[in-house]
């Protein structure tokens, strides 16, 4: 029997979201909560069901597991937030993980994690909670991806690369072998990393290099 889940967010990161949810036939959908869409509305044939307020009052009607449908690039507060209401209201945040995607049996993940198309997980990757790993993104052998961090689209981290909490790395970036990238900062789409990156910067080009704060 499928578990009941109340998606959360109705952008186009919930419509990948939902994909993966039916491909994988664990879970029915009872409804979207988006703050910015009208109630009765329909994101990939479901139905809006409200606003974010409505989180407690689901919880009431018996459903249990919840799934933050938000992307983000480079601001993840919205995504922490849900997360946090979820928990303090009791519910279950799930990894949504695509059939496609590659995993080795030695992966370590927190909750609320998205893996999506053809992403390849190596051995001894560890994801924290929240975090997305887009479509066709790579982490080779002993990666750390920290909460709500952003892997997008055809990523690649070389092996051992440590990505802190908040930080996002832009659609089809390099980082090579045994960097690291601290917490709250932003790798630019299509940049080549070769050496470590500290905490709050912004970084863009191949190879990179620093172009401002990222706060």
């Amino acid at each position: 029997m499928k578990k009941k889940l109340i998606l959360l967010g109705g952008g186009g990161h919930a419509e990948s979201v939902i994909d993966t949810i039916r491909s994988k036939k664990d879970y029915q959908i009872a409804g979207i909560l988006d703050n910015g869409k009208s109630r009765g509305m329909t994101v990939s044939g479901i139905m809006v069901l409200g606003s974010d307020e409505l989180l407690a009052d689901i919880y009431g009607r018996g459903i249990r597991y919840a799934v933050i449908a938000i992307g983000s690039v480079g601001n993840p507060q919205t995504r922490i937030r849900l997360f946090e209401e979820c928990k303090a209201i009791g519910y279950q945040l799930p990894c949504i993980i695509d059939k496609s995607a590659v995993l080795s049996e030695d992966l370590h993940m927190g909750e609320g994690i998205f893996i999506g198309k053809g992403a390849v997980i190596g051995a001894g990757v560890s994801l924290g909670n929240g975090c997305i790993i887009n479509s066709g993104t790579i982490l080779e052998h002993g990666c750390t991806v920290g909460s709500f961090a952003h892997a997008a689209p055809g990523c690649t981290l070389c092996g051992n690369v440590k990505i802190g909490d908040n930080t996002h790395i832009g659609a089809g970036s390099t980082v090579i072998q045994n960097r690291t990238i601290g917490s709250n900062s932003m790798v630019g789409a299509g940049s080549l990393v070769l050496s470590d990156i500290p905490s709050n910067k912004l970084v863009y080009g191949s190879p990179s290099r620093e172009v401002g704060r990222f706060e």
